[in-house]
């Protein structure tokens, strides 16, 4: 067995690692599997393994590196993916109990990305029910722990695919973000969360919109290069998407590069309360950033105008699931399942509409701004269990939570959280950066620069 510190270190460092054929894939693979059995039984982190096949893929990865092939982005790195996400021949639940034994026919389209660039699959992490809490507390699993604080949430819906990350448990997971679903978990446990944007990784085969465009896959890593890497490795487009965003360079090098100046606006303002800690940290980064060179202002956005549309989508993305045993649905979605049907097509149509409308208007302020700078969450991650409880106040509750999130999905901004702060009480605090649309660049350059000043 290699040695133990090996799981922690960046993906990057793996991958080269394993091209230079000091370490095997196997051996890693192997390393990870002995981490899970020992450490995930507390997590949740994970709630499927498919070790046969993360074996056979870092396998066939040591068979090409032995033959001389060009190595892939990611030859032999073990990874994790969500369980919302389809993986052909496995469970297809969408973390749901209405269909536990539903099995994936084909992979989504980011997952055979992963396969196509060499990434070795441990297994499925942990979610809530279709992705719509901002907690990973559902009815089929039970709740992801945070590393940090085993009391307090890892946060949603990716929460096990963060947990993972930050426990040592993978290099790199697979996450999907309809609201702030990559961000969040990644603010609460401390680890790095890319969010692209809209149409850089292909919702196919299987949807065209997916949450009526909120919704993406991306990646949650440890550093900001590594999530470059992930976003790397996953980028790409169907024949006939709605939606999508030509790569135009490679991502990779933007984390390695130095940014130009950069206009940068900085908010704090939010429909909810926001712990002062958050708060002081974000006024932190806004000083940090002008030490660097950068050219900072505060600014003002609407980022509110958004609730009672992404509120609406939401609901009728779940209404529109062919769900048989309503029954057996978490509470929420159960409620939101059964209030779905009042609200027709003409509503769908003209809150899109809406949807659209505002985004263009809060999109045109960054004629002034080449990067927003936020906090992730309005305060660190809160007990397991303590929001969300009543289903009739649970919206409101979660969307105060994620003032800075949801916008961005509606105008599909590229945005990254980032491990920047720490509350006194050692909880970690996510610091924000949202870019132009189709510009992961500036803020994959910029959030290398301040992660090199943290460290």
């Amino acid at each position: 067995m290699i040695e133990e510190t090996w799981a922690l270190k960046p993906a990057l460092e793996q991958v080269e690692a394993i091209a230079g054929k000091r370490i095997k894939p196997t051996e890693l693979v192997a390393l990870y599997y002995a981490r899970i059995a020992r450490m995930d039984p507390d997590l949740n982190a994970y709630v499927l393994l498919t070790r046969e096949l993360a074996e056979s893929q870092a396998a066939a990865s040591e068979k090409r590196i032995g033959r001389g092939e060009r190595p892939r982005l990611l030859e032999g790195l073990p990874v994790s993916i969500k369980e919302t996400a389809a993986l052909a021949g496995y469970r297809n639940s969408l973390g749901s109990r209405a269909f536990e034994t539903s099995i994936a026919q084909v992979d989504s389209f980011a997952i055979g990305r992963l396969k196509d660039e060499g990434g070795a699959i441990l297994g499925k992490t942990n979610a809530p029910e279709f992705g719509t809490r901002p907690v990973t507390e559902g009815p089929m699993f039970p709740p992801t722990k945070n590393p940090v604080d085993p009391s307090r949430t890892a946060g949603g819906s990716s929460g096990g695919a963060a947990a993972a990350v930050a426990a040592g448990l993978c290099a790199l997971s697979q996450g999907g973000d309809g609201g702030g679903s990559i961000r969040i978990p990644a603010s609460c446990c401390g680890v790095v969360g890319l969010k692209p944007s809209r149409g850089r990784i292909s919702s196919g085969p299987l949807l065209g919109e997916d949450w009526a465009g909120l919704a993406t896959s991306g990646v949650i890593a440890r550093t900001v290069a590594d999530a470059a890497l992930g976003l790397d490795a996953m980028s790409g487009h169907l024949p006939g998407d709605p939606y999508w965003a030509e790569v135009t360079e490679p991502f990779l090098p933007a984390a390695r590069r130095r940014p130009s100046t950069l206009r940068v606006g900085w908010t704090i303002d939010a429909t909810g309360a926001i712990d002062p800690e958050v708060a002081a940290a974000v006024e932190s980064v806004a000083k940090e950033l002008s030490r660097l060179g950068h050219r900072v202002s505060r600014t003002q956005p609407d980022l509110g105008q958004f609730r009672p549309l992404i509120q609406l989508l939401a609901v009728t993305a779940v209404g529109a699931l062919p769900i048989q045993q309503p029954e057996l649905l978490d509470p929420l979605n159960r409620l939101m399942f059964e209030v779905a049907p009042s609200s027709n097509a003409v509503d769908y149509l003209k809150t899109l509409t809406q949807l659209h409308q505002r985004a263009r208007l809060l999109v045109a302020s960054w004629s002034e701004i080449d990067v927003l700078l936020t906090p992730t969450l309005t305060y660190p991650a809160p007990k397991i269990g303590a929001i969300g409880k009543n289903v009739e106040t649970a919206s409101d509750e979660f969307l105060d939570w994620l003032s800075f999130t949801h916008p961005f999905n509606c105008t599909g901004q590229p945005a990254i959280s980032l491990p920047l702060a720490t509350s006194k009480s050692g909880l970690p605090i996510g610091i924000q950066l949202v870019g132009r649309p189709r510009d992961e660049y500036s803020i994959l350059s910029l959030g290398a620069q301040l992660e090199a000043a943290h460290q």
